[in-house]
């Protein structure tokens, strides 16, 4: 099977299917990964992660075709390369791309479109291909209508299966897309528990100060570190909180989170700390974790915490948190961009024993449904019931086809 992702960032989707990678069964499984473009997080973070196994095809490497795309990524585009990248470009890259991956495509049976990405640049392939939708079809619906129709069409014409990351998710992709609802299908991330957890036990130096830890990409077009922020400095204004506040990650929005910091008077508090290849540690020598978000899927920063025995309070936004968090019993669940809620529940995850002790407990068994073998097991029996079809190109699968193991690996 062939999996495509457009390009490796520092974010969850990519750390998510590096987990799904690792997951699957080789006795059962070929597995090949295309990529659109080379990215500086491929080469020195993510590369070493890959299973040795998957053979990797970048379908872009050449600078014309890549590097404009890069600084647009990074917000660095000036006005002539934007021409370049948004007007000149796109006719001769598409069907470059397109040539080469139907190229690589001769050796595979079933495609794995891991950012909805693929269909726009080869349209409808000739084996069966499964599309992951990572966020909510219901906030499309509510703020990009003209993107929900073109994911419409996408569900419809191209994709024999599209996995959603949740319940919630499930029933708005088949309430708004009702055409293509039959071939809506729930899967969680694949999360390898065991490592996160030894990861998080790794040697590490902790800031000398407690602390509060909050991970993600910082890009608050979708998070939303603006109202932890503004949270964090009200329980350092009424509660005198001893706690330092850090957060882990980069992103387009850092420089003005910075200056958001400074302004409201907490910036020595506070650290950005950057990217960090092992963020567990982080999470696992923090008194809670933090997560202020505007929209998800199926935050893996969620799932990592309550593997690692972490107290998490996260915003309630469209999708996944609630889910995750078992509608509070897991952690703490408050309104999108409500600053006093959010402070008042970070208040009541640092000094309420008690509750702390209670949802801690609960979450160390619901964590256990999100580890490799449920989710390997669901994507296996898909992939069985996919290409069991007449004519669907069975040869991805032997002829007697073992259990899924959960052990099939620990890459990631």
């Amino acid at each position: 099977m062939l999996f495509h992702l457009t390009h490796f960032l520092r974010g969850g989707i990519e750390t998510s299917l590096v987990s799904l990678l690792a997951s699957l069964d080789r006795e059962r499984f070929e597995i090949g990964l295309t990529l659109t473009y080379p990215t500086e997080a491929l080469e020195t973070h993510f590369r070493a992660l890959l299973p040795p196994d998957v053979k990797l095809h970048i379908l872009a490497p050449e600078a014309w075709l890549s590097h404009c795309r890069q600084l647009k990524k990074a917000g660095k585009l000036g006005p002539l390369g934007k021409i370049y990248e948004e007007v000149l470009l796109p006719p001769l890259r598409k069907p470059l791309v397109n040539r080469r991956f139907r190229g690589i495509l001769r050796d595979y049976d079933l495609v794995i479109d891991y950012d909805m990405s693929l269909s726009r640049l080869t349209g409808r392939l000739p084996v069966p291909m499964i599309g992951y939708q990572h966020f909510s079809v219901a906030h499309l619906e509510r703020e990009n209508r003209r993107k929900l129709r073109k994911l419409r069409r996408q569900c419809r014409e191209h994709y024999d299966r599209i996995v959603v990351l949740n319940d919630t998710m499930l029933a708005d992709a088949r309430a708004l897309i009702p055409e293509a609802a039959g071939k809506f299908i729930r899967l969680y991330n694949a999360t390898d528990l065991d490592r996160i957890r030894a990861l998080g036990k790794a040697p590490f130096s902790p800031p000398a100060h407690p602390y509060i830890v909050s991970v993600g990409r910082l890009e608050e077009s979708q998070k939303d570190f603006t109202t932890l922020l503004r949270a964090y400095a009200a329980l350092v204004r009424g509660t005198g909180l001893r706690e330092r506040l850090v957060l882990v990650g980069d992103g387009a929005s850092r420089g003005r989170l910075e200056a958001l910091a400074r302004e409201l008077g907490i910036s020595e508090r506070v650290s950005f700390a950057g990217f960090q290849p092992n963020p567990y540690a982080w999470i696992h020598h923090a008194r809670l974790m933090a997560f202020s978000s505007k929209m998800e899927g199926l935050p893996n920063v969620l799932l990592e915490g309550m593997a690692l025995g972490q107290f998490v309070v996260s915003t309630d936004c469209p999708v996944g948190p609630s889910e995750i968090l078992a509608e509070g019993k897991a952690g703490l669940l408050t309104p999108v961009g409500d600053v006093p809620a959010l402070a008042e529940a970070i208040r009541r995850g640092l000094e309420d024993e008690p509750l702390r002790a209670r949802l801690l407990a609960y979450a160390a068994v619901h964590i256990e449904q999100m580890g490799f073998g449920p989710t390997s097991a669901a994507f296996g029996a898909c992939v069985d019931d996919l290409l069991g079809a007449p004519g669907a190109g069975a040869a991805v699968l032997t002829a007697a086809a073992p259990a899924v193991s959960a052990a099939a690996g620990t890459t990631a």
